[in-house]
């Protein structure tokens, strides 16, 4: 019988993820948290010492799946394990099995439009909910690629998934972020072109928030005066804030984890985000720059006068 995922995440929830998978019943963003300077706080982690904790990817997941360990949800389970660590190698090998064990009629039903699925017995149904998603695997074996520098075997993995995946559209998007960062803007317009306004839209704010080229000099964005790293003592105080949307494509994808950026809190009380130093697909990182722009504060001071800070925001998306 398998332990509910809840309280074997809530011993991890110190720390750092890009993503990790829940079976979900909804989805919550957590109210943003601005860090900086000497009082950023850093991410818990439980000692081993301490009784009930769970060190080890393998463990979490014979814990998570007692009855079928070796299964295809419980390797896609340990590749995002493995990706939280930046263990891009055997994350790589854990999303690799994870879509080998899927069984052929469940990666041929993904092919097929809603209107040709057959309806399934009650049996069908339960191996459904015991395996990965074919597309799911797929994106997240491309993803470990594209976090791990490896360009061309992400690019291959994204190109693997077919078109009437739910997830094509997104992998798409990120083939055209691969060009990108390998500064051919040509390629990526070319990629992005094919899916749509508002993945051009997409592509032209993230890609001056990601892309290193492409992002703007702290001073350029100043108001003239001086921009100082905060501090303990030389912070904002945040008046309003809101939780960044939960997009649909990330709640079918069951993606969660956290976006930082980077921002600049003016003198005259104007936010200006200024990059992305953590990123999630599916358009969070989108709904993060959404959200943080709506953010009202009052300056940091010293000696008296209003200054100019730059710091650390943080949104936290959760499946629940």
């Amino acid at each position: 019988m398998r332990i509910p995922r809840q309280l074997l995440f809530s011993a991890l929830a110190g720390l750092l993820a890009l993503a990790s998978v829940v079976s979900p019943a909804g989805a919550q963003t957590q109210t943003p948290k601005i860090v900086g300077g000497s009082s950023r706080s850093h991410p818990s982690v439980p000692s081993p010492q301490q009784p009930g904790v769970v060190t080890n990817c393998h463990e979490q997941i014979k814990i998570l799946f007692a009855d079928d360990p070796n299964g295809s949800r419980a390797n896609y389970d340990l590749g995002w394990c493995y990706l939280k660590s930046r263990k891009f190698d055997e994350a790589a090998a854990a999303f690799q099995k994870a879509f080998q064990s899927i069984p052929d009629w469940i990666k041929g039903r993904e092919e097929k439009g809603t209107s040709q699925l057959p309806k399934l017995s009650k049996e069908q149904e339960e191996e459904l909910k015991r395996n990965a998603s074919p597309s799911l695997a797929r994106f997240s074996l491309g993803w470990t690629y594209h976090q791990a520098g490896r360009y061309d075997e992400a690019v291959a993995a994204y190109q693997q998934i077919q078109s009437a995946y739910p997830v094509a559209e997104e992998a798409s998007y990120q083939i055209a972020m691969v060009h990108l960062t390998r500064g051919n803007r040509e390629a990526a317009m070319k990629q992005v072109a094919k899916l749509g306004k508002s993945f051009e839209q997409r592509l032209d704010i993230e890609s001056k928030l990601l892309i290193p080229d492409m992002i703007p000099s702290v001073e350029s964005v100043s108001n003239g005066a001086p921009i100082i790293p905060m501090t303990a003592q030389a912070r904002p105080t945040l008046l309003y804030r809101e939780k960044a949307k939960y997009t649909e494509e990330a709640r079918r994808a069951e993606m969660q984890g956290t976006v930082v950026l980077q921002a600049v809190f003016r003198s005259d009380g104007v936010i200006v985000i200024h990059r992305v130093i953590r990123y999630l697909p599916f358009g969070l990182t989108l709904a993060t720059v959404d959200a943080a722009n709506k953010v009202k504060f009052t300056p940091a001071m010293k000696d008296g006068a209003p200054i100019s800070v730059r710091g650390v925001l943080e949104f936290s998306f959760s499946l629940y």
